[in-house]
This record gives C-alpha cells, structure tokens and sequence, in this order.
C-alpha cells in the first residue's frame, strides 16, 4: 500500500502535470511546423503502397505506371540505376581520417581501428544482402530521418531525463517540504519507506516517459505519412552521415533495421536512459535534503560530465566519459552506428545504458544504507 500511496502522491502533484503539459505544447511547437515543409516526402511515403519500398527493376516499372507529375520525376530520377552503396565499400578509411587528424596513438588508435574492422564486417553482410536497396525517402531521407531523431527525439529524452529527475526529488522532498518527516521516519516503518519511494518515483518516470513520448509520436505520425516506408532499411543508399573528419558516409548500423525496428530500439535506450537519470537523482536525493537544491545539483552534474569530455578530449577518459547517461542523450541521433570520432567501443548506446545502469543501481543501494545512519536533523 505505501507503494500506491506514494506512485499517488507523485503522479497527482501539480507540479508534475504542469511540467508534462509544457513539454507537449513545446513539442507541439517543434513537430507541428515541420510536417508542412517537405512536400516530397510526403509524396514518396503516399507512392510507396504502390511501389513498394526494395529498390530494382520492378520498382522501376511501378514507378513508370505513376501519375505523371514533378514528384514522379523526382522520384524516377533519384532511384532509377541506383546501385548498393555497400558493394565494395571500406571503412578502413574512417579510422584513418580519425587517427592522423586527431593525432591519435597507443591504445586509442588500436581501439579505433579494431572498430571500424568489426564494421567492416556488418557492411560485408549489409553488401551480400542488397540492404541498401531500399527506398526510405529517397532523396528526402536526410530531412525526415534528422527531423525525427535530430529535432524531434533528443528533444523527448531531454525531456524525460528532466522528468525522471524532478519525479525522484519530489518524491524524496516530500516529507521535508511538508515538515512531517519526524513523523514518517519514527514510524514502524521508518527510513525504509525510501525504497518504495524509489520503486514509485521509477515507475512514475516510466509512466511520464510513456505519457510524453506516446502523445508526442502520435501527433507526429499522424501529420508525417510514412506510408509502405516502415520497412525500408534505415542504412539505405540514401541515407548519410555528414562527418567532418571523414567525409560524408553511409549510415552503416552494426546490426539489419528497418525504420520500425530502429524507432522501437531507439525507444528501447531512451527507457534505459531515462531510468539512470531518475537513479542518478535518487543519489543526491538521499543526500540532500532540500529538493530544489537536489534537482540544481543534478544539472551541474550532468554539466560537468559534458565539459570533462571537452577538457581530456582525445584522451581516454573522454572516452569513457562519453558513455555516461547526458552524453549518450547528445550521441542520441547516431545510436547503433560507429558513433564517429568519439566514440571508441562498438554498441556504445547499449554499453553505456547498460554500465550506467548498473552502477548507478549500487550507488543507490549504498546511499539508501548510508541514509538509515544518517542524522536527519
């Protein structure tokens, strides 16, 4: 029951509700005006329920039987005689641009280099199943795929990481704000009511994550058609990546996704992630009394986890900086790829999730243990 009765308290807070309401109306602003930009896009989602999305000669015959119009042209123009961006392709390029204009050395530049081997071989098995032959887009691809992930999505984990941080520190504050925590600590069940407050505020933050990202994908799809496109291959000939050091590349992803698959993993990660950010705030929490000082220090923190990258870059502590949970929500759009040039470990995302979690995990369960000792005066 103390379980309800805490999910209750935060779920029913004003506080909480007003914060969603503006996240929505913000993220109105940002997908509602993009939905009326790219005609073309829209055009090629709509044709794709009659051509399909595999790129060939079928394709090319169904794209003939079209209604002639400018689009048609386009469209005709971007895919006919289109080959597999795969075929023969080598990363190897890539870690040598990273290594002589990053002056990397030692162990970095192995590391580098044993990355891009290991892409190597997901492009070799992406080249032998013609993955790229899919339409996505087509020469719209760039836009939609940024807008979504670039605008749209980092926008939504900010938001949630935000969300998650504010859940936890209302929660724990509670008792101080209303000056009963004398009363709730002498209770029977005293100073373990903080792991249900813990379980609350996580499945709270959960709830919110679900609340904000269902209503706000809702509204984006409903205004972006993505058509026969949802089983396009995410690493299609049209999609780049605009790299400063090497060039413009294929998005190459380590393992096969389609459009859908990739939304679904990318939401997958932004769960995780905004879990690590509500234990993150249940650590200084547990140490701090006063929430809104809780929830300031949360900031600096994450803050500071992103100058630590700029100050030691090229070093290997920048590296492993960039696997903590703030920096994974600014690597958000280059999820399930090499990452680039600050990136050294295959999978990053998921490493980082995953270490995160787990670490955070203790050091949650360490300051629970240190607060039963703790003067609460």
């Amino acid at each position: 029951m103390l379980f309800w009765f805490e999910l209750k308290k935060i779920l029913l807070a004003p506080m909480l509700l007003v914060f969603i309401a503006l996240c929505f109306g913000f993220n109105l602003l940002i997908v509602i005006p993009g939905a009326f930009y790219y005609d073309y896009a829209d055009y090629v989602a709509v044709v794709s329920r009659t051509t399909g999305y595999k790129l060939g000669a079928e394709f090319d015959d169904r794209i003939g039987e079209l209604e002639s119009s400018e689009f048609r042209d386009y469209l005709q123009e971007d895919t006919q005689g289109i080959t597999d961006v795969f075929d023969d392709y080598d990363t190897a390029y890539i870690a040598d641009a990273y290594i002589n204009k990053l002056g990397l050395s030692g162990y970095i530049s192995e590391a580098m280099r044993s990355k891009y081997v290991a892409l190597q071989s997901a492009v070799d098995v992406k080249a032998s199943s013609d993955e790229s032959l899919t339409l996505y887009f087509a020469s719209a691809t760039g836009y939609k795929h940024n807008e979504l992930y670039r605008n749209v999505m980092i926008f939504l984990l900010l938001e949630c990481a935000l969300l998650a941080a504010l859940i936890v520190q209302l929660s724990l504050g509670y008792e101080h704000t209303n000056r009963t925590t004398h009363t709730i600590y002498a209770a029977k069940m005293g100073r373990k009511i903080l792991r249900h407050k813990l379980f609350a505020s996580l499945t709270a933050t959960m709830t919110a994550f679900a609340v904000i990202i269902g209503l706000t994908l809702t509204v984006y799809f409903a205004l972006n058609d993505y058509g026969n496109i949802w089983s396009s291959s995410v690493s299609s000939v049209f999609h780049y990546i605009d790299d400063m050091l090497a060039g413009s590349r294929p998005f190459v992803t380590w393992r096969s996704y389609t459009v859908l698959t990739y939304l679904l993993t990318v939401l997958g990660i932004s769960a995780l992630l905004s879990l690590c950010f509500g234990l993150m705030s249940f650590v200084i929490g547990t140490w701090i009394k006063n929430s809104y000082i809780g929830f300031l220090i949360f900031i600096i923190f994450n803050a500071c986890c992103l100058v630590f990258a700029f100050v030691f870059s090229g070093k290997l502590p920048a590296y492993f900086a960039m696997l903590t949970p703030v920096w994974l929500w600014l690597k958000q759009p280059f999820w399930f790829t090499d990452g680039g040039a600050d990136i050294l470990w295959q999978n990053f995302e998921t490493l980082g999730a995953c270490v995160s979690l787990v670490l955070l995990t203790g050091l949650c369960v360490f300051s629970a243990i240190m607060f039963r000792k703790r003067d609460i005066v």
